[in-house]
């Protein structure tokens, strides 16, 4: 193996311990996180599958793998739709979505019959040239599933991500990934296009793991530097190497702040606001953005959103209690939500019942 190998292997697996971390997460986003992760688990076993295939590392391993890579291809683009759509509307998957499924049924279709044959099976087809007897092959698939790779990237775009308009750092995010990921669908279209003039060498198939390792290297940015987009607890508490900077608050001046904290949430209300960030309350603060991260994290033990959210909520429940005449997406504005969605989830998160329910209770006592 070359070092540019070992390299992606790395990379490899980055993917998968950034996978687990997501996967094991209980708090914020936690379906979102999930399905994120099983993306994740799927690039890094295309990087691992590429780099079997032309190492030479093991001609056994590399027979033992063979057609398994268009497992994952065909579920790139349904595993990404499903992710976005969860972390900006809440919706898991239904039976409804069995269709997104289709491709990898074809998948098993096409390849099943030799992808769980026996090691021996395989290797004894490899050597006398017979693989093609134990597939059935279906014209230009591979290029269907990455046109579908794109169109999935593309229609996810449109759907979701441009009209997402309420948390900044995760807005970012959701760009960012979803540019990464129409580049990655690019890079399969390149890659077929040099199989079809028949030119392909390890170095061109490689463009694919590099696409990958670009989306694995934004994934980490931002779970590493900005974890609000997650959601959760910030993986400087759960990875010693990611926490934050020797030069962080001190502790008597972090006491300070917090107290200055409670007070402007107390008396200005910025939470009201529907486009409050972090970047915006740090002005107000007049400190860094990294000092305002920090202070919410480490001494409120919680993400900036789920800080927010807190305070909104307790508005909301004090406009619920009071039975003004208001339907619940008025009061979700009026409190500094974007959207019904983000006030239904946050409230039942904060209370454990909907809103709904919270304002019937009340209303019957």
């Amino acid at each position: 193996m070359t070092i540019w190998e070992i390299l992606l292997l790395f990379f490899s697996f980055q993917s998968v311990l950034l996978g687990i971390f997501l996967f094991i997460k209980n708090r914020g986003y936690s379906y979102a996180n999930r399905l994120f992760a099983i993306f994740l688990f799927m690039f890094g076993y295309g990087i691992y599958y590429v780099i079997m295939y032309w190492s030479g590392y093991s001609d056994t391993i590399k027979t033992a793998i063979t057609f398994t890579f268009e497992i994952p291809f065909a579920l790139f683009g349904p595993i990404f739709y499903f992710y976005v759509r969860n972390v900006v509307s809440g919706k898991k998957i239904t039976i409804r979505d069995v269709y997104h499924f289709i491709p990898v049924i074809c998948v098993f279709v096409s390849y099943g019959a030799f992808i769980f044959l026996p090691l021996e099976r395989k290797l004894y087809l490899k050597q006398n040239g017979q693989i093609d007897q134990a597939i059935i092959e279906i014209p230009y698939f591979g290029y269907l599933l990455a046109l579908l790779v794109i169109a999935y990237g593309i229609f996810t775009y449109w759907k979701f991500v441009k009209a997402y308009k309420e948390d900044f750092d995760l807005r970012i995010w959701l760009k960012t990934i979803n540019l990464n990921f129409i580049l990655f669908g690019l890079s399969f279209v390149v890659y077929f296009i040099i199989i079809y003039f028949g030119t392909m060498t390890k170095e061109y198939d490689y463009l694919i793991s590099y696409a990958m390792v670009f989306f694995i290297g934004a994934a980490s940015y931002f779970c590493i530097i900005q974890p609000e987009v997650f959601n959760g607890t910030p993986i400087g508490k759960v990875i010693p190497f990611a926490k934050y900077e020797t030069s962080g608050l001190p502790t008597q001046f972090a006491k300070e702040l917090k107290i200055q904290l409670k007070e402007l949430m107390k008396s200005e209300k910025p939470y009201l606001n529907p486009n409050l960030n972090l970047d915006e309350l740090a002005s107000i603060m007049n400190i860094s953005r990294h000092h305002a991260s920090q202070l919410i994290n480490e001494h409120f033990d919680r993400n900036f959103y789920e800080f927010i959210n807190l305070y909104r909520v307790d508005e909301a429940k004090g406009m619920l209690k009071e039975g003004k005449n208001l339907n619940i997406e008025d009061i979700a504005f009026q409190c500094g939500f974007n959207n019904r969605i983000s006030f239904y989830r946050a409230f039942k998160k904060s209370e454990g019942v909907p809103p709904t329910k919270f304002r019937e209770h009340y209303q019957a006592s």
